[in-house]
């Protein structure tokens, strides 16, 4: 039992590798980009408040939906890093 789960743990590696670099990777093109996202995301919130004040409702559905994308993209970010930490997480624990 003892050795098939070092076996085991030996085929998990390749796995364990490409999970710790796509989290890596993520979390760190998250650093980098952090604040130009937060800018694009308040230069959104702008222009969505001026298209409710001037009345301009194609624009407004427009940003509406540019802003639910990158929320989206952000929040699909945060997802995949739970999942890699998890499991790695659970490959660590065999």
């Amino acid at each position: 039992m003892f050795i098939l789960r070092k076996i085991l743990k030996l085929l998990l590696l390749p796995v364990a590798f490409v999970l710790f670099f796509t989290s890596w990777a993520l979390e760190t093109s998250m650093k980098l980009t952090e604040w130009a996202v937060g800018l694009l995301t308040l230069i959104i919130g702008a222009a969505i408040i001026y298209s409710i004040v001037i009345h301009r409702w194609g624009d407004l559905f427009l940003y509406s939906l540019i802003f639910a994308g990158i929320m989206a993209i952000l929040m699909a970010v945060v997802v995949v890093q739970d999942f890699c930490s998890s499991m790695l997480e659970k490959i660590s624990m065999l």
